[in-house]
């Protein structure tokens, strides 16, 4: 067995000067090219078109061209969706991935996260007049949760409770599984506090005809929110993570959320 050992430390030392200069040359190939793309899908108020002018706003955004200034490139944002967001970083079509991803397991094994800039989790939002009156009786094959195609709101369920269903919608628009579940066509959905906030702001019936299983003192599946990047963009990662946590140390993350939180509470 030493000989497996020491066969893949020479590899691995082998390839270590190639995979170097390729993380370095993530950074140095958006300053050649004077832009910076960055994959994102809709998610209200990280990042999402402006309904008016289709442009994309948000907390992401704000961060994003930080970014860009930093390195002195303009910022292309290349819209997605968030079932192809991960597969879109592999296919180079962006250099960066910044949504507010869960950074889960499962999708480390495709892409490296950074450190999570805010934290998150679900609570689960039935009918009023549901019967279902706490989160074990969840787990029943009379349930039925609905969630968006490729999100975690659709991937989360069947884990936790493989007893019930889970209706995948496509699309983009994330107030579709509240309707679903305001018209009867879905049991359940697994829904954060930020967007469970503004969507009731923005509707008046969702918070008169709905009611949460769980608060936020208590969420299923809390998890960290990262930005992402292909796995051998080392250098990219480390420069992210920097920028990040000087955000987070000097409260500027937190003042530009709660602008956002605000801003899109007020959109009717």
């Amino acid at each position: 067995m030493k000989w497996i050992a020491t066969a893949f430390m020479t590899v691995a030392l082998a390839l270590a000067p190639a995979a170097a200069a390729r993380a370095e040359d993530v950074i140095a190939k958006i300053q050649k090219a004077g832009v910076f793309r960055v994959g994102m899908a809709p998610s209200p108020s990280d990042q999402s078109p402006n309904p008016d002018t289709g442009e994309y706003e948000g907390y992401n955004v704000e961060m994003a061209n930080e970014i860009a200034k930093i390195m002195n490139v303009k910022l292309q944002i290349v819209p997605a969706t968030w079932a192809t967001l991960v597969s879109g970083l592999a296919a180079d079509q962006y250099d960066v991935i910044f949504a507010n991803l869960f950074a889960t397991p499962e999708r480390a094994l495709v892409v490296s996260f950074t450190q999570p800039y805010a934290f998150n989790g679900f609570m689960v939002m039935v009918l009023k007049d549901s019967p279902i009156k706490s989160l074990d009786q969840l787990d029943s094959p009379d349930v039925t949760f609905v969630g968006m195609t490729g999100s975690v709101e659709s991937i989360f369920p069947p884990q936790i409770y493989p007893k019930s269903k889970t209706k995948a919608l496509v699309g983009e628009n994330v107030a579709a599984p509240a309707q679903e579940v305001l018209a009867g066509r879905a049991t359940a959905h697994m829904i954060d506090p930020t967007t469970f906030a503004i969507l009731k702001a923005q509707n008046p019936e969702l918070a008169s005809r709905t009611r949460l299983l769980n608060d936020a003192d208590h969420l299923l599946k809390p998890v960290g929110l990262s930005y992402a990047v292909r796995p051998e963009d080392t250098h990219m990662l480390n420069f992210l993570n920097v920028f990040i946590q000087d955000r987070i140390n000097n409260g500027e993350y937190k003042i530009l959320r709660a602008k956002w939180l605000e801003k899109l509470g007020e959109k009717k």
